[in-house]
């Protein structure tokens, strides 16, 4: 299916630290895609992730710190919102996410009007999620959903696409993987259209070793959360 969003009006933002080795085929799979705009916040890496996305085509903005997660995602819509894009996709930096996918976003953004649509991997049969992942994402549900509206499958995603209006409207606190979370509330409370579309997911030891990595930063997080509330 044909989206009336265009590819040239999306620009792809990643959140990356410490990701030399992935950013650049990231990077070349987007474009293979046809998304050519793809702008990449460094998070304070200690390797050469800055030259490899620099290397790559990538627009490349650097935080001279590791701030987190949260913090490059603030700095990228902060970027959008500047910069007047009319559509920011966000995805992951290790490879998890496959290019492909951001069509199906769009193409339910376009179909129920959607301010933000987030990327499920609990949508989609046959995505072979670890059983750790499936934990911190079953708490993460369980704890968002309690405070918001509307019941999401997957509120831990980071593979999300935001349209002008969330771009404008929305303001993030968190500077870590509560941002996730925090993201639905502010936008919920803004008044904008939320939904969810399937995509799949592949996970490696690389990406294993990426984001929630125990389940003490899980309950930090979560905790985190809380206090931004």
């Amino acid at each position: 299916m044909n989206t009336k969003i265009k590819k040239s009006d999306l620009y792809v933002g990643i959140p990356a630290w410490n990701e030399e080795s992935h950013i650049a085929g990231v990077i070349a799979r987007l474009r293979a895609e046809g998304f050519e705009n793809v702008a990449v916040v460094d998070d304070g890496s200690t390797d050469n992730t800055f030259e490899a996305a620099q290397k790559a085509g990538a627009l490349v903005l650097r935080h001279p710190i590791n701030c987190g997660a949260g913090a490059a995602v603030q700095t990228l819509i902060e970027l959008a919102r500047v910069e007047d894009w009319q559509y920011l996709q966000l995805i992951d930096a290790d490879g998890q996410h496959f290019a492909s996918d951001i069509i199906r976003l769009m193409n339910k953004a376009e179909a129920e009007n959607l301010d933000l649509t987030i990327g499920s991997r609990f949508m989609t049969e046959g995505n072979e999620i670890p059983a750790i992942r499936r934990i911190f994402n079953r708490l993460g549900n369980v704890l968002t959903n309690s405070f918001c509206k509307q019941n999401f499958t997957d509120t831990q995603s980071g593979f999300r696409l935001l349209n002008r209006r969330a771009i404008e409207k929305i303001e993030l606190a968190s500077n870590g993987f509560g941002f996730c979370s925090e993201m639905l509330l502010r936008a919920e409370k803004a008044g904008l259209k939320i939904g969810e579309a399937p995509i799949s997911v592949l996970y490696t030891e690389y990406s294993m070793s990426k984001g929630q990595t125990s389940l003490q930063n899980g309950f930090r997080t979560a905790w985190q959360f809380i206090e931004h509330l």
